[in-house]
């Protein structure tokens, strides 16, 4: 379970104030306190050394001798030629926008607040993954959301759940929460059967969909993945993200929404944080005009390594009991752990070993879900750690499923 925060202070805090109660990556950490080398597969952030410093530092300094002077209020939607950039880059992928239809974020995860902002009274039903992004979680608890948990699979969330869940909800869902392509934090992606039927649903139950792509890009097949939700629908609202392809500290993304909701969505942000950082939009600009599309493919490159080495060691560590799935982009293996396991009491055994990651109930909605799954990260390790790791967690569930057997 994880850490729970406790103010000691008579605050008066909202009722809000308990949605950040849960810290969900100080638990893993703690554990890996018990082991003088601890390797941590729970980082899901990109790794440093592909980040394009060089360029990044080119950028800054072009950016800051382009703005001149200019540094008061303004640029609510973005910077235009970022916008100019941002459109074209997703024209290419099969979503036809112009820069008037989308704006620039504090990252994607201010996207899913100002959405949460304008979409959900206390109360509200919504339907998320099961598993789904903890971030976003962090975000729909503080807006006191009722969650419609929905599974997924190897193909993606579960159409013909989702069709029953919309027939007998009690009340109209507010929006569909999805990461369709490479999902975190199971790795999987919708198939494009289901991406029609999932579409043809929203529309028959008059039901926004909000599409998260942070890993769309970063992928390790031959062919593209299947097209964005946006690309087939303008009832999805779409959030993109520079943090994967570049860096995360920059905080720059995007929101492709309905015109009509443009305006309340700009004075939302308005209201958030007057508008977005002039020079980081620059600097997001000039470092990848020119450059992107080659680095996205080294990236691409880059994780398909760090995805093999983690799913062949994983292969020959774990115990053929263990299911380990290996996706075919974005930075996560799932692994399922066989019935009466779990990954929770997993965790606290895998200490000693110096391994920890994250348990997939933590992932559902109150961090209760099914014991089973768990989440490794192949992203931030060195590459030597990874397969290291591997060794150590499959000794740790090795003994686990032993002891757990003998009882």
């Amino acid at each position: 379970m994880p850490r729970i925060l406790t103010s000691t202070g008579d605050y008066r805090l909202a009722r809000r104030a308990r949605a950040f109660e849960h810290n969900p990556w100080a638990a893993a950490e703690d554990l890996t306190g018990q082991h003088p080398d601890p390797i941590y597969f729970g980082n899901g952030a990109p790794a440093s050394e592909i980040q394009p410093l060089d360029r990044l530092q080119w950028a800054a300094e072009r950016a800051w001798v382009e703005v001149g002077g200019q540094l008061g209020y303004g640029e609510l939607e973005g910077w235009g030629p970022l916008r100019e950039l941002i459109a074209e880059r997703m024209t290419r992928r099969g979503v036809a926008v112009g820069p008037s239809d989308l704006f620039v974020t504090n990252g994607s995860q201010q996207g899913i607040d100002l959405l949460a902002r304008l979409f959900l009274d206390p109360g509200d039903a919504i339907i998320v993954e099961g598993p789904t992004y903890i971030g976003a979680m962090q975000v729909f608890d503080a807006y006191e959301a009722s969650y419609i948990t929905c599974p997924v699979d190897e193909h993606g969330l579960c159409t013909d759940a989702l069709e029953e869940i919309l027939r007998t909800a009690d009340r109209a869902p507010k929006f569909i929460y999805t990461i369709p392509t490479f999902q975190n934090p199971t790795g999987y992606s919708i198939s494009l059967e289901r991406r029609t039927r999932l579409l043809e649903l929203a529309e028959r139950h008059d039901v926004m969909v909000i599409e998260d792509d942070p890993y769309g890009e970063i992928y390790f097949t031959p062919d593209t993945p299947a097209m964005a939700l946006r690309s087939l629908s303008d009832r999805v609202i779409y959030l993109g993200s520079f943090s994967k392809t570049l860096a995360p500290a920059l905080r720059v993304g995007w929101m492709i929404a309905p015109a009509d909701l443009m305006p309340l969505l700009l004075m939302a942000k308005e209201g958030a944080d007057i508008h977005s950082n002039r020079i980081e939009t620059r600097i997001v600009y000039h470092t990848a005009t020119g450059f992107l599309d080659d680095h996205v493919v080294a990236i691409r490159d880059f994780y398909r390594n760090r995805r093999d080495i983690l799913f062949r060691a994983l292969s020959e560590a774990m115990p053929d009991s263990v299911a380990v799935r290996g996706p075919d982009g974005g930075f996560f293996v799932w692994c399922d752990l066989p019935a009466g396991a779990s990954a929770d009491e997993l965790l606290s055994a895998a200490a000693p070993y110096g391994a920890a990651f994250l348990p997939g109930s933590w992932f559902y909605p109150g961090y209760d879900g099914p014991a089973q799954g768990m989440r490794l990260s192949y992203s931030s390790l060195p590459e030597e750690k990874i397969a290291e790791g591997a060794r150590r967690l499959g000794a740790a569930t090795d003994a686990y499923l032993r002891r757990l057997g003998d009882q």
